[in-house]
């Protein structure tokens, strides 16, 4: 996704919702960078929510700059309520997966097996398997910040904006959630693209 494809996106939906997210192994030197990137998008366009997954990391770098802005626009979708509470910005917004009516959870199960069908067999255990069931609620929390709920005020994302590992893009719950916007049609860019998008590099430049 290029800045004009993004730019039109955000800019022709009345209230568009970005996920701002990624890799766990986000380097130490990157991190200020991701959070200016997010700030950057926040101020430019007022309208957006941004959403992300409540990981250390990628999501928590990107989350502190949405919140430096307006934390009332940063949303947390929840593999369950509590999870990792206290890293979340006052004032954001919180979903835990947990909440949803089952109905909204199967599809999210149908959604997931669609974009990453080798997780077939651990969903249909889900209900019988405490450990697979704990193993679900983040497979499902990843496609639930795609999709939405409609029981929990969630509209679907828009555009995902990504930190992937550039070795492995697609690898764990990043690569699903990637996944899952691309069966969706929910455009993406990863790092060597936005991290060259024109306004970004001319409101960084001294």
């Amino acid at each position: 996704m290029t800045f004009d494809e993004f730019h039109l996106i955000a800019r022709t939906n009345a209230r568009p919702v970005i996920l701002v997210e990624g890799t766990r192994e986000l380097p130490e030197t990157d991190a200020e960078t991701l959070a200016a990137f997010s700030a950057w998008l926040a101020r430019s366009y007022p309208n957006a929510m941004f959403r992300t997954g409540n990981a250390d990391g990628s999501d928590s770098a990107f989350a502190r700059g949405v919140a430096h802005v307006d934390p009332s626009r940063l949303e947390y979708v929840l593999p369950y309520g509590g999870h990792r509470k206290k890293a979340m910005a006052p004032e954001s917004h919180c979903i835990p997966l947990t909440d949803i009516p089952r109905i909204e959870e199967e599809r999210a199960v149908y959604h997931t097996a669609q974009a990453s069908p080798e997780y077939g067999s651990l969903l249909a255990k889900r209900d019988f398997i405490p450990k697979l069931r704990a193993k679900s609620l983040y497979l499902l929390r990843d496609t639930l910040k795609v999709v939405g709920s409609e029981s929990a005020a969630l509209g679907a994302a828009t555009a995902g904006i990504f930190y992937v590992n550039r070795a492995d893009p697609m690898k764990g719950g990043t690569g699903h959630t990637i996944r899952v916007c691309r069966k969706l049609g929910v455009p993406v860019a990863f790092q060597d693209d936005w991290l060259h998008w024109p306004p970004f590099l001319a409101a960084r430049a001294p």
